[in-house]
């Protein structure tokens, strides 16, 4: 039997956890940096600019093409419950929270440099989200990703359309 959420739920959660902490973690390198916000700030920006660039060539390729290859939904596929979802899908966030309060305590800037990517990572999400939830409107469906306990194998999962249905 395989589990599956929706692509969107996932993506608004991973994101939008990723891109707050992403936010966070700036703020807090910038005032705790020695000699000035902008030794935090400039290298968030260019890392977030530099990745967030990487991941609309690279990521966004797959994913589209991963969504427009949707089959229908296999029979027998279970939803998976929407707290199991939020662990799930909330643990980059953690992790990425975890590592910039690490790096707060022993380099700033490498801070600032992991908030960058977080925030990158995020803003993908919410853009790939935004586009995918265009498409499903449009077409009458929702796309699920199959779920698995590895919450960054998400290249490597399947993803299926089911109808919508008029509840």
């Amino acid at each position: 039997m395989a589990l599956a959420s929706p692509i969107t739920r996932d993506l608004a959660i991973d994101g939008g956890g990723l891109t707050a902490v992403g936010i966070g973690g700036v703020v807090a390198a910038a005032a705790l940096v020695k000699g000035g916000p902008g030794l935090a700030i400039i290298p968030f920006v260019i890392v977030a600019l530099v990745f967030g660039l990487a991941q609309v060539v690279v990521s966004g390729g797959w994913l589209r093409n991963a969504v427009a290859d949707a089959g229908p939904a296999p029979a027998g596929l279970v939803l998976e419950p929407d707290s199991t979802t939020l662990r799930r899908a909330g643990l980059p966030t953690l992790l990425a929270l975890v590592l910039i309060v690490i790096a707060l305590f022993v380099w700033v800037q490498f801070a600032a440099l992991l908030a960058g990517l977080a925030f990158a990572a995020g803003m993908m999400d919410l853009r790939s989200r935004a586009w995918i939830s265009r498409l499903q409107d449009d077409r009458g469906v929702v796309i699920l990703r199959e779920t698995t306990w590895l919450p960054f194998a998400t290249s490597r999962r399947s993803l299926w359309t089911r109808e919508r249905s008029s509840d």
